[in-house]
Order: C-alpha cells, then structure tokens, then sequence
C-alpha cells in the first residue's frame, strides 16, 4: 500500500472519528415527564403539559441546552403512587433519561422521589406541593420551584392572622398535601394569633365528590371561617354542593382557587370567597408572562392557562437553564448551577437554596371578584407573599430531616 493511499485512508477514518464525536455531542437531553395526566390530578395536569411543550420548543429553537437539544418523554402516574413510580423507573432505565420531572399529587411525588435518589437521577417538581420529598426525605438531586407545605401553610396562617375570624373549621384532603398543609396552618397561626379556636377538622378522601355530610359538619360549629385545603373536583364539590346549605352567607371560606376553578365554576363562584394560588396568571403582570399567555392561548383556542401550565412554563426554563450552565447533565453540577443563579421567571426573579433545593416561589392570596377582564371570577386585591418569608429556617430542615431519619 503506497503512502498516498494510506494518507487517503487516515483521513477518512479521521473524518468519520469526528462525525462520530459530533454526533455523540449533538444527542438529546432526555427529560422524563411523570405527570397526572389522568385521574384526580387530570384537570390540572393538561395545561401544564401544554406550556411546557411551549417552552420546549422556544428552547429548542434557541439551540437547546449545553448545545443539546432537548427530548421529553411524556408518562402518565394515573396519579396514583405505584404507576408513578413504576413509571420513573421505568423512565431512567428503559430511556435513560438524563433528568425526571413533572408530579402533581404528593403522594406520587413521595413515591418517585427515592427512585430518584437511588440512580441518582435529578428530579425536579413542577407542581407537587409537599415538602418532605426535599425536606424531610431530601437529597441532593431532588428540587422544588414551587412554594410546597410549609410555605404554603405559613402563608394561609399569616393571612388568616390578618381576618377577623376566632372560629376556625378546617378541612383538608385526607393525603399528604392535605394534612400537612392544615397541620403547618394550625401550628403557625397558634403563633401568630393563639386566641383562635381550631372547632373541628374534618378529613374528606382524595376524589371524593359528594361533601355534604363534610359541609353540614362544619357548618355546626358555626365557625368564622372554613379553611378547605382542596383542589380541582373537591373545591368545586364545596362551592357547589355549599351553596345548598347557604354556607357561603353562614361563614367565611378559604380555600385552594388555582385557575382552573374559577374556569370550570364560573359564576357559580360568589364574590367575597378568600383563596389561594401559586401562579395565577391574571396577577403576573410582566411582559415575560404576558407574551407566554398571548402564544398559549393563540396555541390552545382561546384558552387560558391554570396555575400549573405557568408553573410548568418556568420549570421547564429553570432545568434547561440549569443544563446550560452546568455545561451537561452532571447532576452535582447541575444542582451547583442551579444553586449559583437567580432565574428570570413569570413570577419574578427566583432563586433556590441549597440546604434543601427550594426555591424561594411566592403565594399569592386574595378574594374573589367578577370583573369584566375575564370571562370568570379571579382573586382581587391579591396579597403576594414573598417565599424569603414562608420558607422553613435551616434549623427547622435539619430539625425535620434528624425526626425523619429515626
């Protein structure tokens, strides 16, 4: 073989070595999505999976993250435990995915997240509301970028601190979001405000429709207020099955208001009732939030998201920023990243500790109003409580983590 031929060859191999190095470098990000799709979480779930399509696609249209582009892999928990983590772990060793994300209910984002510790794949909650998967149950590769129990519950006892109310019933979903949310409540206003009586807490199951015997209990302690810590088909159970009872004219209700309520219930929504949100779009007013509300709705006839697609829409923003920062999906360095910026959200600016991988989300409270804006109620004169001020003191992680380890 003369020397010619053999620089002919040395140079095809050289090629085909770096088409190959291209091709390995250019494969995708693959995120796995577990997410309520169906079940309880169903009526929520959809926008979020909606806007984080969105987003995947600006992404990917600006060149991705770490030069990748970015792949999801959509699954659906049925909300129930098992199916999300057979669904996770399936996720990370069928598909290899390079990072987890999604969760609606607690419970399922209870399940997921030790699978997510033992392959050490990170997992990063859009929607789940519990703190003990990063608190708790935390570890390094678990985040949260949405305000969970206890913040949650702080908010509810600071503005309920601020009512008249010295009578309280509660009524919280009878599952780890529920009595969590409704344990912090009345543990934080006994510290703000010690003179208000807790009269009764009742405990209706997760999709449970028919709350009557739950609404007639409350109504005989003849409380100030109900605090419903309810979401989707059991808020509206409440206020429609409520109104048979006059409960609404007998009592003050605070309860959970995310978008989608108010979209499903309409004008069966009375002025006057308090509630809370995560992200409600109507109360985001910033031209990050306002175009992604134009496309969404351009996208989804008419439309508007709930809570969990704005939420969904950052989250989505927040991992591959992440990505881009930490040059790839390293996970230590992925957290590092993540840990080491203040992200630009339609919520405003954001940023995540790394004691327990939260990030400072606000909640926003108020009281519901028909105004001719929208084509249903939203909450009006909406109080924005900052995360910096609900989220739990390191001392109170650790506390919480050493009680959970025994």
């Amino acid at each position: 073989m003369d020397r010619r031929t053999l620089l002919r060859i040395s140079t095809v191999l050289a090629l085909a070595a770096g088409l190959g190095g291209a091709a390995q470098a250019a494969d995708p990000v693959k995120i796995g999505y577990v997410g309520g799709i169906s079940g309880a979480c169903g009526g929520l779930t959809h926008s979020a999976v909606k806007a984080m399509k969105i987003a995947l696609e600006e992404i990917n249209a600006a060149g991705g993250a770490a030069g990748r582009q970015i792949e999801v892999v959509w699954r659906d928990s049925k909300t129930k435990p098992d199916e999300g983590a057979k669904q996770a772990r399936d996720l990370v060793l069928t598909e290899k995915v390079d990072l987890l994300t999604g969760v609606c209910s607690s419970s399922v984002f209870m399940a997921i997240n030790p699978i997510s510790q033992q392959y050490g794949v990170p997992l990063v909650s859009a929607i789940s509301g519990t703190h003990k998967a990063t608190v708790d149950f935390g570890h390094p590769f678990v985040f949260q970028t949405q305000p969970h129990t206890l913040m949650e519950g702080k908010a509810l006892a600071e503005y309920a601190a601020r009512q008249d109310w010295n009578n309280i019933v509660t009524m919280g979903l009878d599952y780890e979001w529920g009595r969590t949310t409704v344990k912090v409540f009345t543990e934080e206003l006994a510290k703000l405000k010690p003179e208000v009586k807790i009269s009764k807490q009742l405990w209706p199951r997760i999709g449970e429709t028919n709350l009557t015997s739950y609404i007639t209990a409350a109504l005989s302690e003849e409380p100030d207020a109900i605090m419903g810590v309810l979401f989707g088909s059991g808020t509206n159970s409440l206020i429609k099955q409520g109104r048979s009872y006059g409960l609404l004219e007998r009592t003050e209700l605070l309860t959970f208001l995310s978008t989608e309520s108010y979209m499903s219930l309409g004008k069966d929504i009375p002025d006057g009732v308090h509630g809370w949100a995560r992200g409600p779009f109507y109360a985001l007013d910033s031209d990050k939030a306002n175009a992604f509300i134009e496309k969404y709705r351009k996208a989804h006839d008419g439309e508007y998201p709930n809570d969990w697609g704005m939420l969904g829409y950052d989250a989505m923003y927040i991992i591959a920023s992440g990505i881009d920062a930490a040059g790839g999906t390293d996970p230590e360095k992925f957290r590092q990243a993540l840990g080491s910026m203040t992200f630009d959200t339609m919520r405003g600016p954001l940023k995540m500790r790394m004691i327990d991988n939260t990030f400072n989300a606000p909640s926003y409270l108020g009281v519901t109003k028909m105004t001719d804006a929208y084509p249903f109620p939203t909450m009006s004169d909406v109080n924005v409580i900052p995360g910096d001020v609900t989220l739990p003191s390191e001392e109170t992680v650790k506390a919480l983590r050493a009680a959970a380890a025994k």
